[in-house]
């Protein structure tokens, strides 16, 4: 999963109103209602399952490229390819969650008709947490695999110079009770975390990221100067490229060192690129039966035997949907990172931001 800052627990927002609150921002800022609330929905998603690095802390950012215009608040995705199971579309640079979860939602479309669906997006923005659009497959019965490139942070092996973004890619396959979810960064850590740590003064710990002059380092001042490292080493790096090639490449796309940074030149475009791949569990057998056995082989491997110093087996995901699962109607916890941006983005449209009373008090 994606680093995420941690919340302290003493600034909390209702979960409703920090919804609302997303969505009005957006459109103050110039995005259409429809893109607004998609976007909102995402955000405070990735919020309930504790994936903060990419919750409402990215609000501010996404207000600040709309008004400063890299951000069409109000295009629509244009098909310029379509043979039916596959189609390519053009962003055009539009709101990324809103543009991604169009995309997901034609490629669920074509399944239902094809069997498979696959959709290829150009000229993007950052999309948010790809789990939050696997999940949008899996509760319509469709296994979903979902990509997206960035700009370029991470080293190819071997590399000192950082060519591949973070890269990450989802996957969610639909069970007879939760789905499985798994959604990763290609790095091994992601860059807030670095950025954060070089904000507080703490050190990073070794195999994270290296200097500019390639040598591993701890430091994250130097770190942010030089390259983050893929995870697994050239397994994660081999991936990481796969990932623009299909994300970036494939759909005529840009690659890592020619998308726009998200918090740089802000009246820009990005240029981001996904691609989506979803299949209807039902075109492959009885889909009664598949979700029963899937569900089934995840409870056997909870059920394994814990190794030395781990309390229980864990089904990668389950954590997160567990957390959200339990993420309470009154208010959620959120970051001092997080509650900085809301209140600066509150203050520069002149909106309310209802802070929920600290637990307690």
């Amino acid at each position: 999963m994606s680093a995420a800052p941690q919340a302290g627990g003493a600034a909390r927002v209702a979960r409703q109103h920090l919804r609302s609150f997303c969505a009005d921002a957006l459109q103050a800022a110039g995005a259409a209602t429809a893109a607004a609330q998609t976007c909102a929905q995402s955000l405070v998603a990735a919020d309930e399952r504790g994936v903060h690095s990419h919750g409402s802390l990215r609000l501010g950012v996404y207000v600040d490229r709309l008004r400063a215009g890299s951000i069409d608040g109000r295009s629509q995705p244009v098909a310029e390819r379509d043979l039916g199971a596959v189609v390519v579309l053009d962003g055009r640079a539009g709101l990324g969650i809103a543009v991604a979860a169009a995309a997901l939602d034609l490629a669920v479309e074509r399944a239902a008709r094809h069997g498979v669906g696959v959709v290829g997006v150009r000229n993007s923005h950052h999309c948010g947490m790809l789990a939050w659009l696997v999940q949008r497959a899996a509760d319509r019965g469709c296994a979903a695999l979902a990509m997206s490139n960035a700009d370029a942070q991470v080293a190819p092996w071997g590399a000192r110079a950082k060519f591949m973004g973070t890269n990450p890619m989802a996957l969610g396959v639909p069970t007879a009770e939760a789905p499985f979810i798994v959604d990763f960064a290609t790095s091994v850590a992601a860059h807030a975390k670095i950025k954060a740590a070089a904000e507080r003064g703490e050190p990073i710990p070794e195999g994270w990221a290296l200097d500019a002059q390639g040598r591993p380092t701890t430091d994250p001042r130097l770190a942010l100067a030089g390259a983050l490292l893929p995870f697994g080493g050239p397994k994660g790096a081999g991936l990481s490229i796969a990932i623009e090639l299909l994300a970036g490449l494939l759909p005529g796309g840009q690659v890592g060192p020619d998308i726009v940074p998200l918090y740089e030149r802000l009246s820009q475009p990005q240029q981001v690129g996904h691609f989506f791949v979803v299949f209807d569990v039902a075109a492959f057998g009885d889909r009664e039966h598949f979700l029963q056995r899937a569900a089934q082989t995840l409870q056997r491997i909870r059920e394994l035997p814990a190794a030395h110093g781990v309390d229980r087996v864990w089904v990668p995901g389950e954590i997160e949907q567990r957390r959200a699962a339990a993420a309470s109607d009154d208010a959620l916890a959120l970051p001092d990172v997080t509650m900085g941006e809301l209140r600066r983005t509150a203050a520069l449209l002149g909106l309310a931001l209802q802070e929920a009373p600290a637990r307690g008090a």
